[in-house]
């Protein structure tokens, strides 16, 4: 039927698999949730410190939330390709005339679908708390593209972990390695002058930090074209760099 068709039929399995998983798609709608309330009362008097912005510390942490929920999500594609391996489904996909490419299509249509669908939640929870995104309905979806660009281009590379090790354990330890450094060396969720120096360097080579630069000032309506720049150019090289390594080592396995 062709490459549409084949990644259509697959993102849609990928879906119908999440929501017969219900604890899983609870657990990722409500994280956004979790997080945003968790992390600005923990944080709330940093709101003292910060430049006066509509919203307080909640606004500044509200692009944080995106990128750490966008983080979390990123492996699950790695996962389901995992599970696909070695249950044989993909050996059986691999029988048929189905279009090779729209494996990965498919999967990673599915990670993005969970990414924004836990992006809307985040702005919406933002939003009953205080915070106005001053670039309006443009903003918001601008948001959004972003905040999928970026899972995309971290679901290739724990799709390409995955197909590798073909161990879900060696996913959750990779990730879980990950996580809390990216976040907490970047801005997410506080400004690089609450660092110290050597946090601040790290932060200053951490795509985590450029992609929350550009989700908040699309929140605070100060966007700069050299900030959108800069996150989707890092974004588009990691992109480049993690499909690339997902070919390699998905062309091994149907070869």
């Amino acid at each position: 039927m062709g490459i549409p068709y084949d990644t259509e039929s697959l993102f849609q399995r990928g879906l119908t698999k999440m929501i017969r998983n219900p604890t899983l798609l609870v657990t990722y709608l409500v994280e956004p949730i979790a997080f945003l309330v968790l992390f600005s009362q923990m944080f709330t008097k940093l709101g003292e410190f910060l430049p006066s912005t509509a919203g307080g510390y909640v606004a500044y942490l509200t692009p944080g939330i995106l990128v750490f929920c966008a983080l979390i999500a990123s492996p699950q594609g790695g996962v389901s390709i995992v599970n696909d391996i070695n249950s044989g489904f993909l050996s059986k996909i691999l029988l048929t005339q189905s279009s090779r490419a729209a494996i990965l299509l498919g999967r990673l249509l599915t990670d993005v679908s969970l990414s924004v669908g836990e992006a809307v939640i985040t702005i919406i929870t933002a939003m009953a708390m205080g915070v106005t995104i001053s670039t309006g309905l443009p903003g918001v979806l601008l948001i959004f593209l972003t905040v999928a660009f970026f899972e995309m281009a971290l679901s290739g590379l724990f799709l390409a972990i995955g197909i590798a090790t073909r161990k879900t354990e060696t996913l959750s330890a990779v990730s879980g390695f990950l996580y809390l450094p990216l976040i907490f060396l970047s801005t997410a969720m506080f400004p690089t002058s609450f660092l110290p120096g050597w946090a601040q360097t790290a932060s200053n080579y951490n795509p985590v930090t450029y992609i929350a630069d550009v989700a908040r000032e699309l929140v605070s309506g100060g966007l700069n074209l050299n900030t959108l720049v800069e996150g989707y150019a890092l974004t588009g090289v990691i992109a480049l760099v993690t499909f690339a390594a997902t070919l390699y080592q998905f062309r091994k396995v149907i070869s």
